[in-house]
């Protein structure tokens, strides 16, 4: 019941953000697309907050959130949030530290298991994706399994790990190759996952 009840107060501050928007009191990405731009990004407890690079605005960002504390009586953790800026002087990132009373972070993020970045995501961000499947099939004892065992075993556990990521960015061609490599060793020999 609690998450349920937590989604449901989060949805009052997510219209506390769109009628400011709508007021010209602050600024999402791509206003030209939405009207007032996006905001936010909620999943679960998970949240990202948009803002346009704008002092002014920012204070308003901050009173809205001084204001849903006080009527929700929640609390945020400014300590265990990150400023994140693109093309920003250091000192405006600073003062905008400074006004969120928050760290200052920097790309690549993890949202929800995925790594986020503004470019291209290096070879190590994706690694330890690469790696947590080749550590699955290691620990398999692969010649105690039919081929009808393995390829059931290889379909249920180990094709679910990258599917989420792959619906959100590109592995590149290394990635999907030593994957490949893995499932096929597993698969068509009769050693034991080593």
């Amino acid at each position: 019941m609690s998450p349920l009840l937590f989604n449901l107060v989060v949805d009052v501050f997510t219209r506390m953000l769109i009628k400011a928007a709508r007021h010209g009191l602050i600024e999402g990405l791509l206003p030209e697309v939405q009207m007032g731009g996006i905001i936010s990004l909620q999943y679960a407890d998970d949240t990202l907050l948009f803002l346009k690079n704008d002092l002014q605005q920012a204070r308003h960002f901050k009173f809205l959130l001084a204001c849903f504390e006080h009527l929700s009586g929640m609390k945020i953790n400014y300590h265990k949030s990150d400023l994140l800026t693109l093309n920003m002087p250091e000192e405006e990132k600073n003062n905008l530290a400074r006004l969120f009373c928050c760290n200052i972070g920097s790309f690549p993020i993890k949202y929800l298991g995925v790594p986020l970045h503004y470019s291209k995501l290096r070879r190590e961000d994706i690694q330890p994706v690469v790696d947590k499947m080749i550590k699955r099939v290691a620990r398999w004892k692969g010649k105690l399994l039919s081929s009808a065992g393995k390829l059931t075993l290889l379909k249920s556990c180990l094709s679910s790990i990258p599917i989420y990521l792959l619906s959100v960015i590109k592995f590149p061609k290394w990635a999907v190759e030593s994957i490949n490599s893995q499932i096929a060793n597993f698969l068509w020999h009769d050693s034991d996952g080593k």
